[in-house]
């Protein structure tokens, strides 16, 4: 064996232990492409402007910033904002008041929009575009009052915030999970720990909840206002913001975007509009058609992914040209967030037609002999196509779908 494929192999393996050690738990979320909005009567005006302001829910909730409804492109869809809705209904509901918890009957109209419309538009404007596979978000918050009460919130206390917080979170497709403050939480976590902003002890209780983005936040509330002071640890590492309202659901909500726009700068894909860096994917225990078809389904559902193509089959092992829409970065996240693909030392196949390692280690009688120990690698681009390319990277996984 060669000291380049030593060395490569090497640099390799040495990948997959780290990947190994970032393991990331992720939620599938729903309805990224449908609003509720509250309108008070159900004229068509009353409509039309409700369906400007779900297009911009659904607009900051897909690209991950809250910022870009300020752009002047953004502000102009407003205004034919009917092009993208796909149907809408209307709902009565009745909601707790997170003031003083009682109940509010409000009518909301339920929007939905052309996901494709939507994609097409951020595309075109240069902006990201957040996948619906989204890091779990474990938030511990306590919350004190005028009188210096200090309460966590969570379990059964405090249940009109929790349904402020899910309901903010659900605006920006966080998937949120809020501790259940048993017997486990109160063990290791308690109010002081929240208001102190410890954070990493904070993460060790956060180990059961199987979440990669931990989040402190203390509530101040005040006969003026409140305030907010959070703390975020995602990839080890700390981010700190504070937030102010007049209201509790304004603190709320504006904590959450602030949230919202941090994750989603870390995860959401900037389409590139040069040529797209390309990778092989080599994907072993693709054992039956069926495996090679939801392995198929997963890779055309990536946005990390602009194109792919098997390229390779030896057995179950397959190995792609996967074509990138951004970054190797942003592909290998999408990795570790759905764990459909499992990372995996590197297999014996080298891409796209190359020598392989096993050919290297193989005993010289059996090269002789021309005995088949297995069946041969059938590689799927003409010798033309990869050969005048420069070798792309090779990422080794194991299909889990």
């Amino acid at each position: 064996m060669s000291k380049v494929v030593k060395h490569s192999i090497t640099l390799i393996a040495l990948s997959f232990l780290m990947m190994l050690g970032a393991v990331s738990y992720g939620a599938e979320i729903t309805n990224l492409y449908k609003a509720s909005v509250e309108v008070e009567n159900r004229s068509a005006e009353a409509r039309d402007v409700a369906v400007a302001e779900g297009l911009a829910r659904v607009l900051v909730r897909v690209s991950g910033n809250s910022a870009i409804v300020a752009e002047g492109t953004v502000q102009d869809a407003f205004k034919g904002a009917n092009r993208y809705m796909a149907q809408y209904g209307y709902q009565t509901r009745e909601t707790l008041s997170p003031e003083d918890g009682k109940l509010i009957k409000t009518t909301l109209l339920n929007v939905s929009f052309d996901e494709v419309a939507v994609n097409q538009f951020l595309r075109k404007q240069g902006f990201p575009i957040w996948s619906s596979s989204r890091p779990n978000i474990v938030l511990w918050s306590a919350v004190r009052d005028g009188g210096g009460n200090r309460e966590v919130v969570g379990g059964q206390n405090q249940p009109a915030l929790q349904q402020l917080f899910s309901t903010q979170a659900s605006r920006r497709g966080l998937p949120l999970i809020l501790p259940a403050f048993d017997s486990e939480d109160l063990s290791q976590v308690r109010a002081g720990d929240i208001w102190g902003m410890f954070v990493d002890p904070i993460k060790q209780a956060s180990q059961r909840y199987q979440a990669n983005v931990v989040v402190v936040a203390k509530l101040l509330v005040m006969p003026d206002g409140v305030q907010i002071s959070a703390a975020m640890s995602l990839d080890d590492r700390q981010q700190w913001w504070e937030v102010s309202g007049a209201t509790l659901e304004q603190a709320v909500a504006d904590f959450m975007d602030q949230l919202g726009d941090r994750v989603g700068a870390r995860f959401a894909v900037q389409a590139s509009l040069d040529v797209g860096e390309q990778v092989i994917l080599d994907v072993s225990n693709v054992d039956e058609l069926r495996d090679y078809a939801r392995l198929g389904e997963y890779l055309d559902g990536l946005l990390a992914i602009r194109d792919w193509r098997l390229s390779l089959v030896k057995g179950s092992q397959h190995q792609y040209l996967i074509t990138l829409e951004s970054n190797l970065e942003a592909l290998e996240q999408s990795f570790r967030i759905d764990r459909k693909l499992l990372p995996q030392p590197p297999q014996l196949v080298v891409p796209l037609g190359g020598e392989t390692a096993a050919a290297d280690q193989a005993e010289p009688a059996a090269a002789e002999s021309g005995d088949d120990n297995g069946p041969e690698a059938l590689s799927l681009i003409p010798e033309t196509d990869h050969q005048s390319r420069q070798e792309p990277a090779v990422l080794y996984y194991r299909w889990n779908g």
